[in-house]
């Protein structure tokens, strides 16, 4: 508008980018009408809640930009999953990355397996998955398992040993970064106790002034 007269229209040529501030707010919105239509879904007769889900009737979580889906690993689920799937898709005009896309199994025999991926049509995925970096499992963790947390715990300690640290330096350390660190993971895993007696001994030989050698 120029002068109070209209001059012309444009067009906006510029898309949502990735790390786009809004983009967070548009995940959450199209997520929430997904959900919607996943409650619409598990109310038809032929859908089966996931057997740990059942109590809670929970069929989605939503995790940063991640989508996890949950159902008891029986065609006539696959196929209600699917289907609401193939409708929100269409509905918005999303597509599916399949690449980006596993299905996991959980005491399902091989005949099964077959016919959910022939559905599905995704690549079956394996355990420990990772997730934002943490290995996850639908058992308990193993000592294997927890390789990552001894390795960032014996990196720190490898800089610091250089450095020529006071008791009191070592055990502010120790208290704020190494503990704090176990603790974190504690907050999201149970851990193997031999994992913990592990971690404390690393603790204790780096405040005695010990490289562990």
């Amino acid at each position: 508008m120029l002068n109070g007269r209209v001059q012309g229209g444009f067009r906006g040529v510029k898309g949502l980018r990735q790390g786009d501030p809004i983009s967070p707010l548009l995940f959450v919105l199209v997520m929430e009408y997904l959900t919607r239509l996943l409650q619409l879904g598990v109310q038809q007769k032929d859908f089966r809640y996931h057997p740990m889900c059942k109590s809670l009737k929970v069929i989605n979580l939503c995790f940063a930009d991640d989508l996890v889906i949950f159902c008891k690993a029986n065609s006539s689920s696959a196929q209600v999953v699917k289907q609401v799937f193939e409708d929100f898709c269409n509905s918005t005009g999303l597509k599916a990355n399949i690449n980006k896309y596993q299905v996991f199994f959980g005491g399902v025999s091989t005949t099964v397996k077959d016919q959910l991926l022939q559905i599905f049509q995704l690549e079956e995925g394996t355990f420990p998955l990772k997730y934002l970096g943490i290995p996850m499992r639908p058992t308990k963790w193993k000592m294997a398992d927890c390789g990552e947390i001894l390795k960032k715990i014996k990196l720190r300690l490898h800089t610091w040993a250089s450095r020529h640290l006071s008791y009191v330096g070592r055990t502010q350390l120790i208290t704020s970064v190494l503990l704090g660190l176990r603790n974190y993971w504690m907050n999201i895993l149970l851990l193997p106790q031999s994992i913990v007696k592990e971690v404390d001994k690393l603790c204790l030989w780096f405040l005695w002034g010990n490289n562990g050698m």
